[in-house]
């Protein structure tokens, strides 16, 4: 019995059909841990200018992911960071720092009043559905980063965005899953770009 058995394990043929099963049982895994695991990207960051200084525009792509989703729902709050800087690139020597700005971003959901709130910036606003919660969330307007004395006219400039989730400000017990978990792990690359100031 036992040679018979591994004489199947050694056929060829066997080797390759055990292969192409557990290589499609990898890619399921893969995938369904992709597709359960949250995503940040920056899509745009635009500055414009204002009478004295200069406003920062930003659209991004947000997929939280299940858990941290089934988290929100159970009346965990979310808070992320979206963070500026602008920096003028030095040859021989660190970048010098123009300006910085952080704006903290507050999404929770009130499961008495079946609302999504979203608190910017000493205001909040209330949506019926997590898509219009979404909506709002992933597009930043009018956000005063610097003022335009801080800058001048046909100098090259760095400026660069970030947005993550800010793991300090979870329940303690979510932290220590947090620290560990790539499920938590929330967080966009950094937006670059070279922007050109006019007076």
């Amino acid at each position: 019995m036992t040679a018979s058995f591994m004489h199947f394990w050694k056929n060829p043929l066997f080797n390759q059909i055990a292969l192409k099963l557990l290589g499609g049982a990898l890619a399921l895994l893969l995938s369904a841990s992709v597709w359960a695991a949250g995503n940040f990207s920056i899509k745009e960051a635009v500055l414009i200018p204002a009478a004295e200084s200069y406003m920062l525009n930003i659209d991004f792509d947000a997929k939280l992911g299940e858990e941290v989703e089934a988290a929100l729902h159970k009346g965990v709050a979310l808070n992320f960071l979206i963070e500026f800087k602008l920096s003028k690139p030095r040859k021989y020597w660190f970048d010098d720092e123009i300006a910085s700005a952080r704006q903290q971003v507050v999404l929770s959901y009130h499961a008495l009043s079946r609302q999504y709130l979203i608190h910017r910036e000493n205001r909040q606003k209330a949506f019926a559905t997590w898509q219009e919660a979404k909506d709002e969330f992933t597009h930043v307007r009018d956000w005063n980063v610097f003022s335009k004395e801080s800058v001048k006219k046909g100098e090259l400039y760095q400026a660069a965005v970030l947005i993550r989730l800010d793991q300090s400000r979870l329940p303690k017990p979510l932290q220590i899953e947090a620290s560990s978990s790539e499920v938590w792990d929330l967080s966009s690359e950094p937006y670059l770009w070279q922007p050109s100031f006019t007076p």
